[in-house]
């Protein structure tokens, strides 16, 4: 049984990372949080420890699950795969592509298993909707957007997220743009290959941007996407569409309640979006009347044990978690330079 320890005790941490993989049959073996009060309830709900230092939580596990602030996700998992461990690591990998690529080199070097959350991996309208794709014929223009209310009360006291030191710089375009990117990338068939972006930040105390746009390119298809983080309006939403030659697909993940509301639609002509089916072999054994987190994360902890045993890829890839991470670079470069920039192969 793989030896699992938890880095970071915050609500995803608890809510998440923690019954996904106990579901997964790991044992999980302790948590690290340095300074959370909440690591010790965290531990004693699972039979666990809480360790004080980190490296001797890695003396006792076979892999960790990381869920911090953005920040130290690379410091934390650099030193899990210098001692060998698997790594299932938070979006986004990094605050910066070069140290995203230091991980992803220390990985290859070390040939462990290594994955990114990308949640949309794993969602039901999403795998769904890979199927379709081929349908649409070569995709002329995209457009889609991740729109989230978190932050959007400029009264509130500025959180991590916001904060260079805990967020990074990216702000929005890391912690949302992450997930459009990737789902963007993964329906398109390759990565976001040119960005122009504009930034902002909307309210002031906040260190990095809240709101971004985007205008893409992948091959010969456009795409304009949007990011915030101060939408006025619950619930929060991500949607993607695709335009092609023989018809349009507008994929909704759940992001919201359960996971059964997520969303496939099919236009075969102007004017017309046709609800499609989701393909049920696709939950492989999930509950879709599940928190939709929780839904996604009992796949993705599925197949990063798969992984470990041998018996399947790693999926999303660390590697794909920096090719988002190239996409967030071009952006954050493009706002600062204001003009276009080429997304760095990865």
């Amino acid at each position: 049984m793989v030896r699992l320890g938890l880095v970071g005790a915050g609500w995803w941490a608890r809510e998440v990372h923690a019954p996904a993989f106990q579901g997964a049959s790991v044992r999980i073996q302790g948590v690290y949080a340095a300074g959370s009060p909440r690591a010790r309830a965290l531990a004693e709900a699972y039979g666990a420890r809480v360790y004080e230092d980190y490296l001797d939580l890695l003396e006792d596990v076979d892999a960790v699950a990381i869920a911090t602030p953005d920040a130290v996700h690379v410091p934390l998992a650099l030193e899990a795969v210098r001692r060998g461990r698997h790594i299932f690591l938070e979006k986004p990998v990094g605050v910066s592509l070069e140290e995203a690529l230091t991980l992803l080199r220390a990985v290859e070097e070390r040939d462990v298993v290594a994955m990114t959350a990308l949640t949309a991996r794993a969602d039901w309208a999403a795998e769904t909707a890979v199927r379709y794709r081929e349908a649409l014929g070569e995709v002329l223009t995209f457009r889609g957007a991740f729109l989230a209310d978190y932050l959007a009360d400029p009264q509130a006291p500025v959180p991590w997220r916001a904060r260079v030191l805990g967020g990074g710089p990216a702000g929005v375009v890391g912690d949302l743009g992450a997930h459009l990117f990737d789902l963007a990338a993964w329906l398109l068939g390759g990565p976001l290959e040119r960005l122009w972006a504009r930034t902002v930040v909307v309210f002031p105390g906040r260190e990095n941007p809240d709101w971004a746009g985007v205008l893409a390119q992948r091959e010969g298809a456009r795409g304009l996407l949007e990011l915030s983080r101060v939408h006025p309006a619950r619930p929060q939403r991500l949607f993607l569409e695709l335009e092609g030659e023989r018809g349009a697909l507008r994929v909704v993940p759940a992001l919201a309640g359960r996971a059964e509301e997520a969303g496939l639609f099919l236009a075969e002509r102007p004017g017309i979006w046709k609800p499609l089916p989701l393909d049920p072999g696709l939950l492989r054994g999930r509950d879709p009347k599940e928190p939709w987190g929780l839904f996604h994360f009992r796949e993705l902890a599925r197949r990063f044990l798969r992984a470990i045993a041998g018996e399947g890829p790693p999926t999303p890839s660390l590697r794909d978690g920096v090719v988002a991470q190239a996409a967030i670079q071009a952006a954050l470069d493009s706002a600062r330079e204001g003009k276009e920039m080429e997304v760095n192969r990865v």
